[in-house]
């Protein structure tokens, strides 16, 4: 599924059938492009909350540098959170400069958390934790749409939906070390 066909399934959610119809045929009008344009910002917003609070993506990395800095600029992804940093299979310590991380070993391998990429519209729909589909992708935008329509019981209706199927989804999957936001509740 594309992030196109994503997002006119999402104005079908929230009863804008017109305007997915006019993306989907690619006469779009500047009202439905603006829609599109929105929807697809509120889609980049959920999937950073997702990966901030509740289905974090890790990485490992190994590196190189001769002076034992490391530029966040030279990951291979946007680093948002380092777990650990090893010389071969042996903790090392480390720390964090504004630009850069710190340590005192020429050769590491960084093991970290990161946000996904912003998604365009031509881009195929994917989220690298497998629980998390397009469904709940939906009804996360479906919410922000009516947040920002400032329509309060709508935005309640599919906010629930949306936190709903968050639970389910970590209901069924492990904790691994980390209570995710309001989940102790």
């Amino acid at each position: 599924m594309t992030v196109k066909e994503l997002l006119c399934e999402t104005m079908r959610l929230v009863g804008r059938t017109e305007e997915a119809d006019a993306v989907e045929r690619g006469s779009a009008n500047e009202a439905a492009t603006r829609l599109k344009r929105a929807l697809l910002t509120y889609l980049n917003a959920v999937l950073d909350e997702l990966a901030r609070g509740y289905f974090p993506l890790d990485t490992q990395e190994s590196m190189s540098s001769e002076n034992g800095e490391y530029a966040f600029s030279q990951f291979l992804k946007a680093p948002l959170k380092i777990t650990r940093v090893t010389d071969g299979e042996k903790a090392i310590e480390w720390h964090i400069c504004p630009n850069y991380l710190k340590t005192d070993c020429k050769n590491i391998t960084v093991y970290y958390e990161y946000l996904p990429p912003a998604l365009d519209e031509e881009d195929e729909f994917f989220y690298p934790v497998f629980a998390v589909g397009a469904r709940l992708a939906e009804y996360g935008v479906a919410a922000e749409y009516f947040l920002v329509c400032g329509d309060g019981t709508a935005y309640a209706l599919w906010e629930g939906r949306y936190r709903a199927e968050i639970e389910n989804l970590l209901a069924r999957s492990t904790v691994k070390g980390r209570i995710p936001p309001r989940r102790w509740i």
